[in-house]
């Protein structure tokens, strides 16, 4: 049915699901011999056969099995340092996808690429575009922000809010110059608040740990001495 990786790679992008689920999927040996050979070719850059299959925003269970069959491939990075869930954030994927590849690696929420986006920068900036192929007829770029898929990715991590990128903004700041809605900025000015809350919290307690140890220190560090006085004290007496 197929002959070479790039027979897969146009089943993907035909977006020929059945086939993909009944050719390679069914076959978890197979399926795993041509991830592997995805991942070893120099020409694709580090992209992984789940990096090109999210980028069609795929059935849930097809990802789904896919993770199940490789995990490790929801971790993996390509060339740019960006994961399949940069990939699926850039290419319009549903908020049930996001949430099923940032529950499958967390850390990918606030993994960070060569131009410092995470999923949720990348989600938040409509200038933002991965692939040529993304802009349409009239060379237009993408619609305001997705609620829905902000939404998502919040879900998983608040700390990625106060990140910058290499522009030095925030995914808060790319909602608002890409006239998201004011639903969706509420919410992202409501998650920032939480994390610098969380911030503050976290250097609270450091603080006080920091001085209590201090403290113990101090108050350790006189108990021999004082044993000594003792000591002398009832000798000479």
């Amino acid at each position: 049915m197929f002959q070479s990786i790039g027979d897969v790679l146009q089943m993907i992008a035909s977006r020929d699901w059945e086939t993909f689920r009944s050719a390679v999927l069914s076959r978890p040996a197979l399926f795993r011999h041509i991830a592997s050979a995805v991942s070893s070719c120099s020409e694709l850059n580090g992209m992984t056969l789940l990096h090109a299959v999210v980028r069609y925003n795929p059935p849930l269970d097809v990802v789904a099995q896919m993770i199940r069959l490789c995990p490790d491939m929801s971790a993996a990075k390509d060339c740019l340092g960006r994961t399949p869930l940069h990939v699926a954030a850039g290419s319009k994927a549903s908020a049930s996808l996001l949430k099923l590849l940032a529950h499958a690696c967390p850390a990918a929420c606030d993994a960070q690429d060569q131009e410092r986006k995470t999923p949720l920068h990348i989600v938040c900036d409509s200038s933002c575009v991965l692939f040529e192929d993304d802009l349409n007829e009239n060379g237009t770029l993408r619609q305001p922000p997705n609620h829905d898929a902000v939404a998502a990715l919040l879900s998983y991590s608040l700390h990625v809010v106060t990140l910058e990128d290499d522009e030095d903004m925030s995914p808060l700041e790319h909602a608002i110059m890409s006239n998201a809605s004011l639903k969706t900025v509420r919410m992202l000015q409501s998650a920032t608040r939480k994390r610098k809350q969380l911030n503050d919290g976290l250097r609270s307690f450091i603080i006080a740990a920091k001085a209590l140890q201090v403290s113990i220190l101090s108050s350790h560090a006189s108990v021999p001495s004082a044993k000594k006085k003792i000591r002398t004290i009832s000798v000479e007496d």
